[in-house]
C-alpha cells in the first residue's frame, strides 16, 4: 500500500487543496458546499495522480539516471509498469466517476488538465517559457474547479494571484536543477540550460515575487476596505517571500513540497497568511 501511495505522489495533493481557494476568500463557509467540493478534491486528486504514473512511465529511463529520482516506484523496479498501468486505469476510472457524480464540467475540466499533463511531460516541458506558463496554468485549472463545483465566480484577481505566484514555485524549481551539480545526462536540466540561464530566471523570479505582492495588494485595495490586517498580511507575505528565495538558493530540491518540509514555520507562516487575509477580509 505504501508503495502504490508513493507512486501516486499523494503528498502533491496539498496542490489541490487550491480548489477550496475560491468559497474560502468568498467567505462561503457551507457544510453541503465543503462537503461537494472534498469529492471534488478527492476525484481530481486521483485524476492528477493518474498523470503522474503517466509521467513516471515516460521520464523512466531519465529517472534512473537521476540521483534522486531513481528512487522513484516505477525507476527503482519497485513497481512494475504493468501493474503500474492496471494502478492508472483504477484510480482514473474512480476519479472520473467521483467527478462524474458532482458535474458533467468537472470531469471534463480534469480530462483536460490530465491531457495537458501527459502533453507537458511528453513535449512542453522542453519549450522556452511554454513550460513556465503550463505549470501555472495547472495551478489556475485547481480553482477554475473549486469556482465550478460552488458556483461562485473566481475573482480576476485571485487568479492572477494563483497564476503569477505558481511562476514563481516553477522557476524556483528551474533554478535549483540547474544549480544541482548532481544531476548529469538529464534532458530536462539540458533543455533548461538550453532555453534560460540563471540570471533570466533569477529576474523571473523575482519579477514574480514582485507581481504577486502587487497583484494581492490591489486585489484587497479594489475589493475590500484595507485595515491593520491586511499590513499584518503584507509582512508575512514579504517574510514568506524571503524564506522561499533564501530556501530555493540554498536548497537543491526540484519540489515545492520538499521545501515547504526543509523549514518547520514556513508552512504556518503561509497558513497565517491565509487565515489574515480571509479576517481581513471579513473587516
Amino acid at each position: 500500500m505504501l508503495k502504490i501511495l508513493k507512486l501516486i505522489r499523494i503528498e502533491q495533493w496539498i496542490k489541490n487543496l487550491l480548489i477550496f481557494s475560491v468559497p474560502i476568500f468568498a467567505i462561503e463557509f457551507k457544510f453541503q458546499l465543503f462537503f461537494d467540493l472534498l469529492k471534488v478534491f478527492f476525484g481530481f486528486s486521483l485524476i492528477a495522480s493518474s498523470g503522474y504514473i503517466v509521467n513516471d512511465i515516460i521520464d523512466i529511463e531519465s529517472d534512473k539516471n537521476h540521483y534522486r529520482k531513481k528512487e522513484r516506484m516505477l525507476a527503482s523496479g519497485k513497481i512494475s509498469i504493468s501493474n503500474a498501468k492496471i494502478i492508472f486505469l483504477i484510480i482514473f476510472l474512480i476519479g472520473s466517476a467521483v467527478l462524474f457524480s458532482v458535474s458533467n464540467a468537472l470531469l471534463f475540466l480534469s480530462l483536460i488538465y490530465l491531457i495537458l499533463s501527459i502533453l507537458y511531460s511528453k513535449y512542453l516541458k522542453y519549450i522556452k517559457f511554454i513550460d513556465l506558463i503550463t505549470i501555472a496554468t495547472f495551478f489556475v485549472i485547481r480553482v477554475f474547479l473549486g469556482s465550478l463545483a460552488s458556483n461562485i465566480e473566481a475573482s480576476i484577481y485571485l487568479n492572477l494571484l494563483i497564476f503569477i505566484s505558481s511562476l514563481t514555485i516553477v522557476t524556483s524549481k528551474k533554478i535549483s536543477i540547474l544549480k544541482d551539480n548532481n544531476i548529469t545526462n538529464s534532458k530536462v536540466k539540458s533543455s533548461i540550460a538550453d532555453n534560460y540561464n540563471l540570471n533570466l530566471l533569477n529576474m523571473i523570479f523575482i519579477m514574480s515575487m514582485c507581481s504577486t505582492f502587487l497583484t494581492f495588494n490591489l486585489w484587497v485595495f479594489l475589493k475590500y476596505n484595507f485595515n491593520i490586517i491586511f499590513i499584518i498580511s503584507n509582512i508575512l507575505l514579504i517574510l514568506i517571500f524571503n524564506k522561499f528565495y533564501k530556501l530555493t538558493n540554498k536548497s537543491k530540491t526540484e519540489d515545492f513540497i520538499k521545501i515547504l518540509k526543509l523549514k518547520s514555520l514556513f508552512p504556518i507562516y503561509i497558513l497565517l497568511f491565509i487565515f489574515l487575509t480571509i479576517i481581513g477580509i471579513l473587516l
